[in-house]
């Protein structure tokens, strides 16, 4: 079956972690982090609907400037997403340039600031300057800070010497094509796919499709489109999780959150022969990570975020890690 994400870990394991998560059949993704990268085209980033942000050091959010450059020009908001102090941290950002030639611009950025029992709400606009403005306090259902149709983000706040927030994209069910049914009805495929996911997760099954044919465009109702085309499965989840202690609370906010994940990115900052180290600068090593993999129950794990002190031993990373999500401690 194929995954409801495409995702990519854009810098590789061994650099500033950045991953970008792409929606199957639909021309929107997501960003987890944003320091140094040079991966992603314009296109990709013209493509952002939200990034989100762990924490503010600086080799998880210089990227930001490249990201807002990219899509000065377009329509549609960006939605940022990060921890406490957040809002201030973007302020002092945006204000760092100029903007007397954004007047007719339509950019809008969200920026939401999320804190244990809440999530604070601003707004910059590209008309205005920028000038960060507050407008208010989102409610905040347990670990969830986004939920839409197709997708569903939660964080947890975890210590990393400064709140560092966790992540896990979700979707609710997962919706399989049956390219049998396309080929019978003539269908072609294309975002039209997409837009129909969207229609049926919205229970807006009465509507009508413009379809692409092979007989040219044809309007076809929704409800008639996935009775034919779809059936589903479990939905597809992905946990993103660097630069916290490996500290009990930590580790059991990871777990309560993140578990029976189909694929998660972690840290694996050391080996185990530093771990000392790893606990007083609130990273984790190899083997930790492995662990917290074996009690999320993720069925692949990606390493990455590896000391540069490792870089030349990345295999013996991926071993330690491995051991010890096999239980081989």
């Amino acid at each position: 079956m194929r995954p409801g994400f495409v995702t990519r870990l854009v810098n590789g394991p061994l650099f500033d972690p950045v991953l970008y998560v792409r929606h199957l059949n639909r021309r929107r993704a997501l960003l987890f982090d944003c320091g140094r990268f040079s991966g992603l085209s314009n296109r990709e980033i013209l493509a952002l609907d939200a990034v989100f942000v762990t924490h503010t050091h600086m080799d998880h959010f210089m990227g930001f400037d490249c990201i807002l450059r990219t899509v000065l020009h377009r329509g549609t908001p960006l939605h940022v997403y990060g921890p406490e102090g957040m809002g201030m941290r973007m302020a002092a950002r945006l204000a760092a340039y100029t903007w007397n030639l954004t007047s007719g611009y339509g950019l809008e950025v969200f920026v939401h600031e999320v804190l244990r029992d809440g999530v604070l709400l601003w707004c910059a606009r590209a008309g205005e300057g920028f000038r960060l403005r507050r407008c208010g306090t989102e409610p905040r259902e347990g670990t969830c800070i986004v939920e839409t149709p197709r997708y569903r983000v939660d964080a947890v706040i975890l210590d990393h010497n400064v709140p560092c927030l966790g992540y896990v994209v979700s979707e609710p069910v997962h919706v399989h094509v049956r390219p049998e049914a396309l080929k019978k009805h003539g269908f072609r495929t294309g975002p039209w796919i997409g837009d129909l996911k969207d229609k049926v997760a919205q229970g807006l099954l009465d509507r009508t499709l413009l379809v692409p044919t092979c007989r040219g465009e044809e309007e076809w109702k929704v409800g008639d489109l996935s009775d034919w085309l779809f059936f589903t499965s479990p939905g597809h989840r992905i946990g993103y999780f660097t630069d916290f202690r490996a500290s009990r609370e930590n580790v059991e906010r990871i777990r309560s959150a993140a578990c029976g994940l189909d694929t998660l990115y972690i840290e694996a900052y050391y080996l185990s022969e530093r771990e000392e180290e790893a606990y007083l600068k609130a990273h984790v090593s190899a083997r930790q990570a492995g662990v917290v993999a074996r009690l999320t129950g993720a069925s692949r794990v990606v390493p990455m975020h590896v000391s540069p002190r490792y870089h030349d031993r990345f295999g013996d990373i991926v071993s330690e890690l491995e051991r010890a999500r096999l239980g081989g401690e």
